[in-house]
């Protein structure tokens, strides 16, 4: 598996990605913007050369947000996205960020499950966040400062 920053002729394979993967997914307008913003970070995770995961974040030191984390639903099951997120947290970390954000779907156990894997922890909940259907957003971050050599390490 290679992890990679995304580029903007990557938005095609982002989209089928997104279109496969996510309940409501974003447009391609909406994708090609956030891989534009200046802001914005994108990173994706191929296998045998073909885009199979793909992550976008927000950056703001010291903070960053995890807006996106998507793997195809054939690839999904075998730690693709721990590895995705790892090396997107690994990045933010180096560019001074030295806490991450996500909003996650409550009824979402595995990606719940993932976040709190790595060290992700609650603090908050939006009533009514999501739609299609109508559900609950789990609030969560997570401190990078213990990441050290590159390496992403979950809190004690």
């Amino acid at each position: 598996m290679i992890l990679r920053k995304l580029h903007p002729g990557d938005a095609s394979s982002v989209l089928a990605i997104e279109e496969a993967g996510m309940p409501t997914p974003w447009s391609a307008a909406q994708i090609e913007s956030e891989l534009q913003y200046p802001a914005g970070l994108g990173f994706a995770a191929e296998i045998e050369a073909q885009l199979v995961a793909f992550a976008l974040l927000r950056t703001c030191p010291p903070e960053c947000e995890l807006l996106r984390l998507v793997v195809h639903p054939l690839k999904r099951r075998k730690k693709i996205a721990l590895s995705l997120l790892g090396f997107a947290c690994n990045h933010c970390a180096q560019l001074g960020c030295q806490v991450c954000f996500l909003e996650v779907r409550a009824s979402n156990a595995a990606a719940i499950q993932l976040y709190t894997s790595l060290g992700f922890l609650q603090e908050g909940r939006r009533k009514r966040y999501y739609t299609n259907p109508e559900e609950d957003a789990l609030l969560l971050h997570r401190d990078l400062h213990r990441i050290k050599g590159g390496i992403y390490e979950k809190s004690a």
